[in-house]
């Protein structure tokens, strides 16, 4: 009895995990369509400014990573200074254009950290994303290949 029931795990759980594989791959996937869906929302209602700047000024200005998350998840104004509410108000009518940034399925990790040069770095235990605002792109934070062999930092 012992015997049967090990080959049959032997059977399944290879299969079971490649289906695990899949629905990370699928999630991750549809993961970074929203948010890229949302970064172009964001610039057409900012005047092409993406996320990741603010306009004080006529001067164009980089904001830290906590900020970019909150220009995500918080109402802002057209110079992308944004709320301390939730809700938009005429000051702030723009967003929130996520609820909150979603965990890498890889990593489980949904911190973003802005980079320069977009390259994976699995030893950065809490981000999950990688955002270069001067492009306005956002990739994964992991290393290696899917099932089909597509790399996932150039998912």
């Amino acid at each position: 009895m012992v015997s049967i029931l090990g080959i049959l795990a032997a059977i399944v759980l290879p299969h079971f995990q490649n289906h695990q594989q899949q629905a990370r791959e699928s999630a991750a996937k549809e993961n970074l369509r929203v948010i890229r869906t949302q970064i172009e929302l964001y610039k057409l209602q900012h005047n092409g400014i993406v996320p990741g700047y603010v306009v004080v000024g006529s001067m164009l200005n980089p904001v830290p990573a906590s900020t970019l998350i909150s220009q995500f998840t918080y109402p802002s104004n057209v110079n992308g200074i944004v709320s301390s509410s939730k809700t938009p108000s005429e000051s702030h009518p723009y967003g929130p254009y996520l609820d909150r940034f979603p965990k890498n399925p890889f990593n489980g990790q949904n911190g973003v950290a802005i980079v320069n040069t977009i390259a994976a770095d699995p030893s950065a235990t809490t981000i999950g994303w990688l955002y270069k605002r001067e492009t306005a792109e956002i990739r994964l934070n992991t290393a290696g290949a899917d099932s089909a062999g597509a790399v996932y930092i150039e998912y």
